[in-house]
């Protein structure tokens, strides 16, 4: 299918829907492909990490994670970055804090709750075996559970960091509640944006698990709303904003106190070829395994911070707060 992307991916995913949506907002062709159990090893065995979404690109080539691509992609379709340095610096940063830590959220609402655990495997499953039969997913559902259940201190959820987790995941939706009511579409104007696409990915699988889906709905409800217009925004025109909005502002400085923090954490341990680490966020203790691929992301931020002009930089470092040290 020449000039034709193939997004292979699944709906419980939230790279997945991240990837899809992005390329509906960039408005390229391509063809969404559901891996289901049958297609998994001929084509994660196309990457070297057998992670999804995998892509396809018109040229034959294979690749699997979402920001890199997506940023290959900037110069194809419509733009998902603002011009603006500033804006696109902030764009870079909240993508990567949706990538990388509401990621978490998604991960502890999904298999810390019991109702949500035993919902949200068979959902996954029922995708993966079409046609199997009810048993036939259960049954694989309960496999898919238990090891999910195991990984989660690993990645740092845990009864301990639940509260931290949780009062995050708060907190940055209350900011994406007042972007859905502001004066602008998106959190960089009337256009979407790599951010919002990341935002959405996360959020919007979150959206069918009992526990979120209630608070969502109760707490958040045009956010709540919000996610299903970011689906497909390859109708939708716009401009980009003048200026940061508040929201944006509100999620730049919750990205200062708890994102950063967490990655320079991380890369600290790394480098002294620890384990674990540990440090506090949101009042209390938080603790999980290192991983090299959060070392890249604050390594490339660093690397973004450096590009950008001083001007931008002072403009930026009030907002992001005494941790925009951390950047350089």
């Amino acid at each position: 299918m020449s000039g034709i992307y193939k997004v292979h991916g699944a709906l419980g995913s939230p790279y997945s829907m991240k990837v899809r949506a992005a390329m509906r907002a960039k408005r390229l062709p391509h063809v969404w492909v559901p891996l289901t159990a049958d297609l998994r090893e001929p084509v994660l065995s196309k990457v070297k990490a057998p992670v999804i979404p995998v892509i396809q690109t018109p040229e034959g080539e294979w690749t699997n994670d979402s920001t890199p691509f997506l940023l290959g992609l900037e110069t194809e379709g419509r733009a998902l970055l603002p011009e603006d340095p500033v804006q696109r610096f902030a764009c870079l940063l909240l993508e990567d804090m949706a990538d990388e830590w509401t990621m978490k959220a998604m991960f502890h609402y999904r298999w810390a709750y019991e109702e949500d655990a035993e919902w949200c495997a068979n959902w996954l499953m029922y995708d993966s075996l079409p046609n199997a039969g009810r048993e036939a997913v259960e049954k694989a559902a309960a496999t898919i559970r238990e090891r999910q259940i195991s990984r989660m201190p690993l990645v740092g959820c845990t009864p301990e960091t639940a509260p931290i987790i949780e009062t995050s995941f708060a907190r940055v939706t209350a900011c994406l509640e007042d972007m859905a009511l502001g004066s602008a579409s998106f959190l960089f104007g009337d256009r979407p944006s790599l951010a919002d696409m990341a935002f959405y990915g996360q959020i919007k699988v979150m959206s069918y698990d009992p526990t979120p889906m209630a608070f969502l709905r109760a707490e958040r409800p045009y956010f709540y709303r919000w996610l299903d217009l970011a689906d497909d925004t390859s109708g939708v025109e716009g401009e980009w904003g003048d200026t940061l909005s508040e929201p944006v502002k509100a999620l730049v400085a919750i990205a200062g106190e708890t994102y950063l923090p967490f990655l320079k954490a991380n890369s600290e341990a790394l480098e002294k070829e620890e384990k674990s680490f540990s440090l506090t966020l949101e009042g209390r203790a938080y603790t999980q395994g290192v991983f090299k691929y959060q070392k890249r992301c604050l390594d490339a931020l660093r690397e973004d911070w450096a590009r950008l002009d001083e001007a931008s930089r002072e403009t930026l470092r009030p907002l992001i707060g005494p941790n925009a040290a951390i950047l350089g």
